[in-house]
């Protein structure tokens, strides 16, 4: 039986390599400069599931870009495909009798297209009024430290912020650095917590940018600390949570792959994802664990004295797909002795992040959502770092059409509803600490 399974998937890796190859070869008219579509591509049997495997295993090979992996039968994969293969893609799927639709026909252009639309929007009351109208009507604007919300910042806007923040409120901020990339970037992050040197306190966790192109999970990060110093000492509940706790917060653990996604618009396939063993792949996952300067950092701040023991939550986020995760993420059906805890809160989170816009999210470990991975940072951060509340944030879009291109009309609604859903851990910090708020 083995044997004519093995032949079934040689047979099926052959079928792909043909197609890829030969059509590759024969591929021709004009060539258009860094034009990409995405194929949303239906997997509805086991057959068509095992071919987009195969596909997914050489992806590199053929600069193709999976931005939804092909995890089970039943579910869809979105693969971005380069002008040059749009052909070869298209034959294989249509030959094999695959569903698919293209639901981003030039993602380059989309991208330029987005720029074009917040530039048409920021000089619509020319520049100097425009920018005081968007500051007039900034609810936050409570903070002295100004950010654009309604914008994707380069990471030197970040890091400013984040000082500008500490210059304003030193009393409880403080900027601090994990390492430094292979760049040579700080990557830093913001301590939030009355007093601020007071390391005593149980801690909370949470960063985004792993993936340098998920841009939706750094800047919802970004907006978390707006709320926690914009709120503080105007509103009980901040005011609570900012004297129980110490957040650490890292918006951006990957400032390298950012800085190069953010400044490669006309270029998506610079984007990094994934994981892949092989050192050219766009979703290179390191010689081994912890090789790469960013996770070597994160894992030795964890492990700090200053926090090492004392991490309650640990919420790190990325896009796209409305997931709301918890360990085991490395095989089905496996799950903490504290799971149907986890599970709870998980549900908690994801009800209330739904009562802000409607949002649905799905709960469950990450095998059991998705497909077995080994070295999350969730399952990490829960067994080596023994932190009570782990979790891995996928937000919006769930499915949109846009996917990792999130519109920035969205970027707000994104964020205020993520912190919606994450106020409920931390209410669980607080309850699992005695700290919990008292009802008035």
């Amino acid at each position: 039986m083995s044997l004519v399974l093995d032949h079934v998937c040689v047979t099926l890796s052959f079928i792909v390599l043909l197609f890829l190859t030969c059509f590759f070869t024969s591929s021709n008219g004009t060539p258009l400069q860094n034009s990409f579509k995405v194929f949303r591509i239906n997997l509805e049997s086991e057959r068509e599931l095992d071919i987009l495997k195969s596909l997914y295993e050489n992806a590199h090979d053929y600069s193709l870009d999976f931005w939804k992996p092909p995890t089970k039968a039943g579910t869809f994969s979105d693969l971005m495909v380069p002008w040059k293969m749009t052909s070869n893609i298209t034959a294989l799927l249509t030959t094999n009798n695959i569903t698919y639709n293209v639901i981003i026909s030039d993602v380059s252009q989309l991208m330029r297209e987005e720029e074009i639309s917040i530039k048409r929007k920021n000089y619509s009351f020319g520049t100097e009024l425009g920018s005081f109208f968007r500051r007039f009507n900034d609810e936050s604007s409570k903070n002295k430290a100004k950010y654009n919300f309604e914008e994707y910042g380069s990471y030197t806007q970040m890091t400013d912020w984040m000082k500008n923040i500490q210059i304003h409120y030193p009393s409880f901020t403080k900027v601090f650095q994990i390492g430094k990339t292979h760049d040579g970037r700080f990557i830093e992050g913001i301590k939030i917590g009355n007093a601020i040197n007071d390391t005593k306190k149980r801690a909370v966790w949470i960063d985004g940018g792993i993936h340098a192109r998920e841009w939706a999970a750094m800047h919802t990060a970004l907006y978390f600390i707006n709320e926690l110093v914009s709120n503080y000492g105007s509103d009980p509940t901040i005011s609570k949570y900012v004297d129980s706790i110490n957040f650490y917060i890292v918006p951006c653990l990957n400032p390298d792959g950012y800085e190069f996604s953010f400044s490669a618009t006309d270029n998506p396939m610079q984007y990094e994802t994934g994981s892949n063993s092989n050192p050219c792949s766009y979703n290179y996952q390191g010689r081994k664990p912890f090789s790469e300067p960013e996770s070597s950092a994160l894992r030795d701040m964890l492990l700090s004295p200053e926090l090492k023991g004392k991490t309650d939550a640990y919420i790190t986020m990325h896009t796209y797909a409305q997931f709301w995760m918890y360990p085991w993420g490395n095989r089905p059906d496996s799950y903490t002795e504290d799971f149907a805890e986890l599970k709870t809160v998980a549900e908690e989170a994801a009800e209330a992040l739904k009562s802000s816009y409607g949002t649905k999210y799905k709960t469950g470990t990450g095998a059991d959502l998705l497909y077995s991975a080994s070295g999350a940072s969730g399952d990490w951060a829960k067994d080596t770092a023994k932190v009570k509340y782990a979790y891995v944030l996928e937000l919006r879009p769930a499915s949109a059409l846009n996917g990792f291109i999130l519109n920035k009309n969205e970027l707000l609604p994104t964020a205020k509803e993520t912190w919606v859903g994450v106020k409920v851990v931390i209410d669980a910090v607080l309850r699992l600490n005695g700290l919990q708020q008292k009802v008035t």
